[in-house]
């Protein structure tokens, strides 16, 4: 695997963090990905009494995404595995996240997989060297571009300040990942991203997806990242990225309590929620090759 880090002066862009500007001229804006995922930011921790579990159409559309990917990338989608420890697990620059990812993806099946991890810089999108985004890059600092089967992923610096999201970001692109090296999304182009999410899930990854999913839709970091989260977005919601970490975990054999002592506590409420409906509703659950969608 080899690192190419061509590092570039961004000046006010990071500081203002416009992160519109990683969506180069090959990207096509649109809505929110995921189908599902265009909520209001509802501040979960202020909200007494939010429903936690997503809406019947939202659970059909999980399930069976689940499903597809667990039948099309391979060993590393099917055995149980919850991933929440990283190399290291507070990045701080390029190095440090090259290593985080490469070390990941030796446990999701792509340690033979090569990519270029760059600096975003405004001046030098991927497009102008052939590169077209696996998906919408609108809202993100992490994404990855490909020409033929060469990949780069861009990164824009105040990605760092935020570790939850870091994980989350790296948890999505290595699903994109996946999802290139299987021939692509087999969903519409406004679901690419929470497609890439479920995958993530999918890989062992969902608790990076849930905690960062909180984050994505709090709006709300804790303080002090100097991030403007609300120009941020997720491919799922958080009480979706629950639901799949639910129907993902049972599907593969693991305890709740495996899983859920890795979440934060509002996405372990959200989990819980989904998990007792879940085991009353088996079909969510099944093989790839069996299943049939409960009501």
């Amino acid at each position: 695997m080899t690192q190419q880090t061509l590092r570039a002066n961004l000046g006010g862009f990071v500081r203002g963090v416009d992160v519109g500007q990683i969506h180069d001229d090959a990207a096509v804006a649109g809505p929110v990905a995921g189908g599902y995922a265009a909520h209001t930011m509802l501040g979960f921790s202020a909200t007494p009494g939010v429903e936690f579990l997503p809406s019947d159409d939202t659970r059909a559309w999980v399930a069976d995404g689940l499903r597809d990917h667990a039948a099309r990338l391979g060993s590393a989608a099917v055995e149980p595995r919850v991933i929440t420890k990283a190399a290291i697990e507070k990045p701080h620059d390029l190095d440090d996240l090259f290593e985080l990812m490469c070390g990941v993806q030796s446990q999701v099946g792509q340690a033979e997989v090569e990519f270029s991890l760059v600096e975003m810089d405004p001046d030098d999108p991927p497009s102008k060297h052939g590169f077209a985004p696996l998906g919408d890059p609108n809202g993100q600092l992490l994404h990855t571009f490909a020409k033929r089967d060469e990949l780069v992923v861009v990164v824009v610096p105040a990605l760092f300040r935020v570790p939850e999201l870091t994980l989350a970001s790296v948890a999505r692109e290595l699903g994109r990942i996946s999802i290139h090296r299987a021939g692509g999304h087999q969903v519409e182009a406004d679901d690419f991203e929470g497609d890439a999410e479920l995958a993530a899930v999918a890989l062992g990854l969902g608790v990076w997806v849930a905690n960062g999913a909180y984050i994505y839709e709090s709006a709300c970091c804790g303080g002090g990242c100097g991030l403007d989260l609300s120009s941020l977005r997720a491919g799922l919601s958080m009480p979706e990225a629950c639901f799949a970490l639910a129907v993902d975990s049972q599907r593969k054999g693991l305890t709740r309590r495996t899983v859920a002592k890795f979440l934060e506590s509002t996405q372990r409420a959200a989990f819980k929620r989904s998990w007792g409906y879940v085991r009353q509703q088996p079909a969510l659950a099944a093989a790839p090759t069996v299943a049939a969608l409960g009501s």
